[in-house]
């Protein structure tokens, strides 16, 4: 049974969104209108390619789908109320959109540099309000 999302709201809302499917995510980023180049997060007040100001560049809204650059086993907390162990990576989003993200698979033996993530939602820490994880692209939700 899939878990959808549709009656939550996002704890970033300036990051990502639901997807139609009420499960994955998709990501809002910024088409620098010099360079052409994405900048992620959409807020941000520059590119972060050239450098030019983002004030009334046009938003994408794109699947948060990415390549696993890296990835680490962090067994102490970095952040209050984190869970751990947990495993974090680097994901390459487009090109030259590389960000960190909690990777939810038990162990580090399912992953492969390489591969494809995909952004779903999980429960936040309160019951209105979902965030973003990340899980192999061939993985099924199966909340």
């Amino acid at each position: 049974m899939t878990t959808s999302y549709t009656a939550l709201k996002p704890l970033r809302p300036t990051l990502y969104r639901l997807a139609q499917d009420g499960c994955s995510l998709d990501f809002i980023y910024v088409q620098c209108s010099a360079c052409g180049g994405l900048t992620f997060p959409a807020n941000a007040p520059g590119c972060m390619h050239c450098g030019d100001p983002l004030e009334g560049a046009t938003q994408l809204v794109r699947p948060g789908r990415g390549t696993l650059l890296e990835y680490v086993t962090i067994h102490v907390p970095m952040v209050p109320g984190m869970p751990v162990p947990c495993i974090a990576g680097d994901i390459r989003f487009a090109e030259g959109v590389i960000e960190e993200g909690v990777i939810a698979v038990s162990d580090e033996s399912s992953l492969q540099l390489g591969m494809e993530l995909k952004a779903v939602a999980t429960p936040g820490p309160s019951s209105e309000v979902y965030t973003c994880q990340f899980v192999p692209a061939t993985m099924k939700e199966s909340q």
